[in-house]
């Protein structure tokens, strides 16, 4: 009967646009951006298990002539 109840209010905070209360993003929202490993929400797991969305965006800058093997 919880995870019914868990679920219903889920349903409903995501109808009226909330939070999840888990990763503390909105439905509108693109995730948290990690830049160069340095991440922001580092308590946050990479997809959050309560509304089951991708929470961050990784940007890696590459500067001219540190390029590596594969990278273009």
């Amino acid at each position: 009967m919880n995870f019914i109840k868990r679920r219903l209010t889920h349903l409903e905070e995501h109808i009226r646009g909330g939070r999840c209360q888990e990763c503390g993003l909105r439905p509108q929202d693109n995730g948290y951006i990690v830049v160069d490993d340095n991440d922001p929400a580092g308590h946050i797991p990479g997809v959050c298990p309560e509304c089951g969305r991708s929470t961050k965006i990784h940007i890696r800058v590459v500067y001219e002539g540190e390029e590596g093997e594969g990278d273009t």
